[in-house]
C-alpha cells in the first residue's frame, strides 16, 4: 500500500474511534459500521506485510429468517 507504520496505525486509532462514536440507528450506519471495520482489518493486514485487499475477511452474520427453501430442507432429512 506504501503507508509507514505509523501513518497505518494512526488510521488504524482514528477509524476505531469513529466506530466507537459511531451509533447504529438505521441500514446507512450499519453499512457505514461495516465499512469501517472492514477498513481496520484491512490496515491490520498491512501492517503484517500482507495485501490488505486481498485478505480474507470473516463476513458479517445474517440476521433475519432463513429462505423458506432452506427452512423445508430441514423436514425433508431422512
Amino acid at each position: 500500500m506504501g503507508l509507514s507504520r505509523r501513518c497505518t496505525e494512526t488510521l488504524i486509532d482514528l477509524v476505531e474511534i469513529k466506530l466507537s462514536c459511531l451509533e447504529v440507528t438505521d441500514r446507512e450506519d450499519l453499512k457505514e459500521k461495516e465499512l469501517l471495520m472492514r477498513c481496520v482489518q484491512e490496515l491490520n493486514a498491512e501492517l503484517r506485510g500482507e495485501n490488505g485487499a486481498m485478505a480474507a475477511f470473516a463476513a458479517p452474520k445474517r440476521r433475519g429468517r432463513r429462505p423458506k427453501h432452506l427452512q423445508y430442507q430441514d423436514l425433508h432429512v431422512a
